[in-house]
């Protein structure tokens, strides 16, 4: 198992240099920078001074050694510095970062707390009333794109209910409060967004897990367990459910990989100031040491993802190994 670990961290190294050289040139290539998206020579600046500027940033280099230097500052931890927000891009990234965390973790708890347990009903109870209005509700939900959906919740919810904050991701009135008061209102702000980006992952797994548990109750060592008198519910806790819930387990990594991409969607939609709005508003302004940043990040977050997935598939059921 370690070998198979440590071949697959080797393995990222060629995948995250290939992503590094098409996101810089991809970047490199789109026409302005973020100095021509926030200094507009209309005469109230000097075209000289945008000049100078430009020259102290090294926009004016040639490509392949603004790739080498930055590939080289990345390598000692230097990510530069935010052209719009002039600041460095790892504390403008960390002041994010907790936001998006927040939201993904009571995402995948919504997911994996409504969905196992809904996948289960449906699959023990397959062709019958629960499975019927669980696989109605499966393609109702399937039928609503993300921001469709997410709009209605905010509609119900924030504007007709006002049970939950229309916007933002904390109350500004609380910042000077104490550290639980803080994040119980950070808590509260998130709540919304996460069940508008975890409601179309979790009926995958609904669906999913049905499907894995109908085709277990048609296996022999079903029909032997049942033969031999061993009762009904001991034989779905002890062996269908167990067996089920391996490639679920399998899907945690990759799960949480989409929920850290679809907070580029729900967070700009309520306005939560997380990575995923960051993103947004730094590639509007061209911000491009921000911009390769996070993208870096998400291939990062996905290659881990999946080897997350590989490795939990293994301690969950040791017949399996990483080949």
């Amino acid at each position: 198992m370690w070998k198979s670990t440590v071949r697959r961290f080797l393995i990222m190294i060629p995948q995250l240099i290939g992503v590094s050289i098409a996101v810089f040139f991809l970047a490199e290539l789109m026409p302005g920078d973020a100095l021509s998206g926030i200094f507009v020579p209309d005469g109230t600046i000097d075209p000289d001074r945008i000049h100078e500027m430009r020259v102290d940033a090294g926009l004016y280099d040639p490509m392949w050694e603004r790739y080498t230097r930055w590939v080289g500052n990345m390598l000692r931890g230097d990510f530069g510095s935010s052209l719009q927000h002039r600041r460095p891009v790892l504390e403008l990234i960390g002041e994010r970062l907790s936001n998006t965390l927040l939201l993904s973790t009571i995402s995948m708890i919504m997911i994996y707390a409504f969905a196992v347990p809904v996948g289960m009903i449906s699959g023990r109870f397959r062709g019958k009333l629960p499975d019927k209005i669980i696989t109605s509700y499966n393609f109702m939900q399937m039928a609503f794109p993300v921001v469709v959906f997410a709009v209605i919740l905010m509609w119900v919810f924030a504007i007709i209910l006002q049970w939950f904050p229309l916007r933002g991701s904390v109350d500004v009135l609380l910042v000077n409060e104490s550290w639980w008061v803080v994040m119980r209102s950070r808590i509260y702000h998130a709540i919304l967004p996460a069940v508008a980006g975890s409601a179309l992952l979790g009926v995958g797994i609904i669906q999913f897990l049905g499907n894995e548990i109908h085709d277990q109750k048609n296996m022999d060592y079903t029909t032997t367990a049942l033969g031999k008198g061993v009762p009904l519910n001991e034989v779905y806790s002890k062996h269908i459910f167990r067996n089920s819930l391996l490639p679920i387990t399998n899907g945690i990594g990759p799960a949480l990989v989409g929920l850290f991409g679809g907070a580029v969607i729900i967070e700009n939609l309520f306005t939560f100031r997380g990575m995923g709005h960051l993103f947004v508003s730094s590639l509007n302004a061209r911000d491009w040491p921000v911009v390769n940043f996070l993208i870096i990040f998400y291939a990062t977050l996905t290659v881990i993802g999946f080897l997350i997935s590989d490795i939990l598939l293994t301690v969950f059921d040791p017949r399996i190994r990483i080949k």
